[in-house]
């Protein structure tokens, strides 16, 4: 782990303390108090992390990223305190609509993190989909916690 970057909040968003977060890795890391959300989008304008209580019907919280938490193309953030056990998440992009050139940004539609490593929302496999559910998939937060010693 990087030691010079330090883990205390700079920011807030209501009850939640924020800092800029790392560029990578893509996806969602856990550090010391904290899960450094970072996602990249060449043509993204605005993003926001969009945090939901496991299985709740509607959005937690949303936490749009300040525009100096973008290092590049990418859009880095980290949330202190949040109960990875609890929360499932997603992202609003702000862009373009110019399909033609292969942009779709549409801010009212959440999507998911193309590094989680678990997505939810489903829970009975093979169910049609519930087609009124506005947000029926969210990202999960899982962490390697296995001990792999010095073996790479």
């Amino acid at each position: 782990m990087d030691t010079r970057i330090d883990f205390y909040p700079t920011h807030r968003h209501g009850a939640y303390r924020l800092r800029p977060g790392r560029v990578f890795p893509f996806g969602t890391t856990l550090v010391p108090g904290g899960v450094n959300f970072a996602i990249s989008s060449g043509h993204a304008t605005a993003c926001t992390l969009v945090l939901f209580e496991k299985g709740a019907p509607e959005p937690l919280v949303e936490i749009p990223f300040p525009h100096s938490f973008r290092i590049g193309n990418a859009w880095c953030m980290i949330v202190f305190d949040l109960d990875c056990e609890r929360i499932e998440y997603g992202y609003r992009m702000e862009g373009p609509w110019d399909p033609g050139a292969g942009h779709r940004f549409d801010p009212t539609k959440i999507l998911l993190d193309p590094y989680a490593r678990a997505i939810g929302g489903r829970t009975v496999w093979g169910q049609p989909p519930d087609w009124n559910d506005k947000f029926p998939h969210r990202s999960r937060l899982i962490f390697d916690d296995f001990d792999w010693e010095d073996d790479r």
